[in-house]
């Protein structure tokens, strides 16, 4: 991805206001989300993208994706492996949460008052899974830390074009 790579064109090209891009704990919870979220993701998220894609997306995402994981996308769409995958990574969403709130009492955001690039691979994570479908974000949301981070990071949400 070249996200890290574009954030600090951003920051040197527009300094002001200044947008930490990274952090000891951004760098962790960065690492434990991909970790903790993505199981759950791959088989909630990843096989219904392909249904708010426009007929040509889908035939490129359909294509790539299921070389990438060896089977058809309608083949992850089983209710009681969802179900295994979400229960299978509750407690570690909840200590992810937790992590989350280090800073709550300087801010709303993982480092205290000031957003961070983390705040925003998080929010645009949620804004992603909420795209797709809406109980994805709720699974994700009941936990403490991220619907605060999310709500948090809504005023650069509110363009959506």
């Amino acid at each position: 991805m070249d996200s890290p790579a574009i954030a600090k064109f951003l920051e040197t090209t527009y300094p002001d206001p200044s947008l930490p891009l990274t952090s000891e704990l951004g760098r962790e919870i960065e690492t434990r989300a991909r970790n903790t979220v993505g199981p759950a993701f791959r088989v909630s998220v990843t096989p219904r993208e392909i249904l708010i894609l426009a007929p040509r997306s889908q035939e490129y995402f359909r294509a790539k994706s299921e070389a990438l994981i060896g089977c058809r996308l309608e083949d992850l769409l089983d209710q009681e492996k969802e179900e295994k995958a979400w229960a299978d990574v509750a407690e570690k969403m909840q200590d992810l949460g937790e992590l989350m709130m280090t800073n709550k009492g300087s801010g709303p955001f993982l480092l205290g008052a000031q957003p961070s690039y983390t705040d925003f691979f998080i929010a645009a994570s949620l804004q992603s899974a909420r795209t797709i479908d809406e109980d994805v974000f709720q699974r994700c949301v009941k936990y403490p830390g991220f619907k605060g981070i999310y709500e948090a990071c809504l005023p650069w949400m509110e363009r959506k074009d």
